[in-house]
C-alpha cells in the first residue's frame, strides 16, 4: 500500500463511482479519504479479499451489532434518505418486487495494515455487525 502511495486509511466499498461520489459528499468528516469502488458484475476485489455475502454463514448466536455513537438525527435523517441511492444496485438493473440485488448482499470487512502485514483482521457475518473500533484504532496505533 505504501508503495502505491497510500498512508492511512483507505476507504474501499461496492457500487458505482457515482454513488461513491456522492456517499462522500453526505460525509464530510471523509474529506480527502482515499477511497475507491468495486463496480465490477461480480465484486471480485471483494470476493478476492475473502468477503462473502449475506447468508454464506449459518450464524449460531446473533451478532453482536454496535450502534453508531456519533449520529444524531440529522445524520440519521440523512442516511435513511440515501439508502435506496447508495445501494449497489447497477444502473441498468431489471428488478422485480422481491427480488434482492446481489450488491446488497455484499458483506464488507476492517483491516489494519502494517506494510504488508495484517494486523487486524474483521469480517462482517451481516451488515452492521461491525468490530470493536477501539480495538481497530488500537491496533492501527491511533
Amino acid at each position: 500500500m505504501q508503495q502505491a502511495g497510500v498512508n492511512g486509511p483507505l476507504l474501499v466499498s461496492v457500487g458505482r463511482a457515482d454513488q461513491l461520489a456522492k456517499f462522500l459528499e453526505l460525509n464530510p468528516e471523509l474529506k480527502g479519504l482515499p477511497a475507491a469502488v468495486d463496480d465490477t458484475p461480480n465484486f471480485e476485489a471483494y470476493r478476492a479479499a475473502g468477503l462473502g455475502l449475506l447468508g454464506d454463514v449459518k450464524l449460531e448466536t446473533a451478532p453482536d451489532f454496535k450502534p453508531p455513537t456519533t449520529m444524531g438525527p440529522g445524520k440519521w435523517f440523512k442516511y435513511m434518505a440515501n439508502t435506496v441511492t447508495l445501494a449497489p444496485i447497477p444502473k441498468d438493473a431489471d428488478f422485480k418486487f422481491g427480488d434482492i440485488p446481489e450488491g446488497v448482499r455484499v458483506l464488507g470487512g476492517t483491516y489494519v495494515l502494517d506494510g504488508d502485514a495484517v494486523v487486524f483482521s474483521h469480517q462482517d457475518d451481516v451488515p452492521g455487525a461491525t468490530p470493536d473500533i477501539p480495538e481497530v484504532l488500537a491496533a492501527a496505533s491511533i
